[in-house]
């Protein structure tokens, strides 16, 4: 039993002092067993799928002289209209339905009518009333995108312990003191982790937006490539995109890490 337990205990002071690579490790070996299934399956489905290594050749050839880089222009546009308005509307929807009472009897119930709504049935009617232009392309985006935001900082500013308010009062901490002394910093680690799924699902807010409505940019690159059955140019296409968006959600997670550091430092 106590061979046991000192096992246990080295092998949790082994992964205590090697946590620093341990995961980075795993996640290294996990990425490669699937590229190796993927290569090994590549050539058994015939011109359905390719192999890892044909789809990065097609995703090369496609960024110096196809359309990926034109359509990512085109693109990235939508997507950072439809980030940012889901930060700004996101984080003061949120703050206000949790702040003010009245706002909130009146209109959190569409919110969770429109969440729980699937935002693509709600297409039609966008492109009927607002046309196809790019406002309706960002509506349909946002509203596909916006919701982790919005729910995540109503739900921070919610849950924020009633003895810090209390303590403020006793403090005589004006408004905005309390905004900047409380509210502020209790709620951002709630707003980032919306955001950083926002990230990610403004992205596919995107894609389908433009889809939908008069398809541009990379998502008519991907309708080129289905349209024509090229798997590679899809899967090229798909992985073009999947690294873009890791990239943004690990640009998130740094901004997230810096912005926790700064709320442990305000509330010491």
């Amino acid at each position: 039993m106590a061979q046991h337990q000192s096992f246990e205990s080295r092998l949790a002071r082994f992964r205590l002092v090697n946590a620093w690579w341990i995961r980075p490790a795993c996640y290294a070996v996990s990425i490669v067993v699937l590229l190796a299934v993927w290569q090994a399956f590549g050539h058994s489905f015939g011109v359905l799928f390719v192999p890892f290594t044909e789809t990065m050749r097609r995703l090369w050839a496609m960024l110096q002289s196809g359309p990926l880089l034109p359509g990512l222009l085109v693109s990235s546009k939508l997507y950072f209209v439809t980030l940012l308005i889901n930060i700004v509307l996101g984080v003061g929807l949120g703050l206000a339905l949790a702040r003010i009472k009245l706002f909130a009897a009146a209109f959190e119930p569409y919110i969770y009518i429109l969440y729980a709504t699937p935002t693509i049935s709600l297409v039609p009617f966008v492109s009927v009333i607002f046309g196809f232009e790019f406002g309706s392309r960002v509506l349909v985006s946002v509203l596909i995108s916006i919701f982790p935001v919005l729910l995540g900082t109503l739900e921070g500013a919610r849950s924020i312990p009633r003895q810090h308010l209390d303590v403020a009062a006793i403090f005589g901490s004006s408004e905005a003191q309390l905004w900047r002394d409380v509210i502020v910093p209790y709620v951002t680690p709630f707003a980032m982790s919306g955001i950083k799924q926002s990230i990610a699902l403004s992205m596919v807010g995107t894609l389908v937006a433009e889809f939908f409505l008069n398809p541009d940019g990379l998502a008519a690159v991907l309708l080129q490539g289905t349209t024509i059955v090229d798997s590679g140019w899809v899967l090229a296409v798909t992985v073009f995109i999947a690294a873009i968006a890791v990239v943004l959600v690990g640009i998130g997670e740094l901004i997230e890490r810096y912005l926790v550091r700064w709320r442990q430092q305000a509330v010491g």
